[in-house]
């Protein structure tokens, strides 16, 4: 008998989790080696509570994962890659497929160095075939990069671009209005460290300004928050 892989579908999709679920049906037919039982949630609370009642033993095997995802009500988890980043906690073991819309370089870059998805493709260049491709490849453990990630970052990929936890927060805090004086009360930073971290932002993301509103609105276009 088969070994059943695990799968969860995290998209707020319904049509997107209908195709990975085809793909995954006709990766079954054709290769009866593979058996899935498969999950799907719209929402991260939903994945959230699939997580701690579905697979209470680590025993998720693959996990697709939208970035784009709205943020969560009941938890501190504000986009996809959050969740993935839960769930990796949870299960270090889980194999990451990470499917998005977004083709800015400096957010997929992050995704890269942060999550470390073993499949990593944008949704333009998705095909059935090369969803199946995708999933095949993660399943041995190997990294599946679509054409235009692989494009994207072959020039960029050294760059120092991640952003980390107090850049994030700092950024959240900013766009929720706080001003300096709220900002040194909420982050573990100094005036001046505050200071130097909008300023390293604001050159990370290209920006020749010094208006933080306009550091808000890159940071919510390339999906950070």
């Amino acid at each position: 008998m088969n070994n059943i892989i695990n799968v969860l579908i995290v998209d707020d999709h319904p049509i997107i989790i209908g195709a990975y679920r085809l793909a995954l049906e006709v990766l079954s037919k054709d290769n009866p080696e593979f058996s899935f039982c498969i999950h799907q949630a719209t929402e991260i609370d939903e994945a959230v509570d699939l997580i701690e009642n579905k697979f209470p033993q680590n025993k998720l095997d693959l996990l697709f994962l939208d970035i784009s995802m709205p943020k969560s009500i009941r938890n501190n988890l504000h986009s996809g890659e959050d969740l993935g980043l839960y769930i990796k906690a949870k299960i270090p073991d889980v194999k990451i497929l990470t499917i998005t819309a977004l083709n800015d370089v400096v957010r997929l870059i992050h995704i890269v160095k942060n999550l470390n998805p073993l499949g990593l493709l944008v949704k333009s260049d998705l095909t059935n075939q090369t969803l199946i491709s995708a999933i095949k490849s993660v399943l041995k453990g190997q990294l599946y990069y679509s054409d235009t990630i692989v494009k994207m970052l072959q020039t960029t990929i050294s760059q120092n671009v991640i952003l980390d936890e107090l850049d994030i927060l700092l950024l959240m805090e900013l766009a929720n209005g706080a001003k300096m004086k709220e900002l040194q009360e909420l982050l573990p930073l100094t005036k001046s460290g505050i200071d130097k971290r909008k300023r390293l932002l604001k050159e990370k993301f290209e920006l020749d300004t010094s208006c933080d509103r306009d550091l808000v609105i890159t940071a919510k276009e390339k999906g950070f928050i």
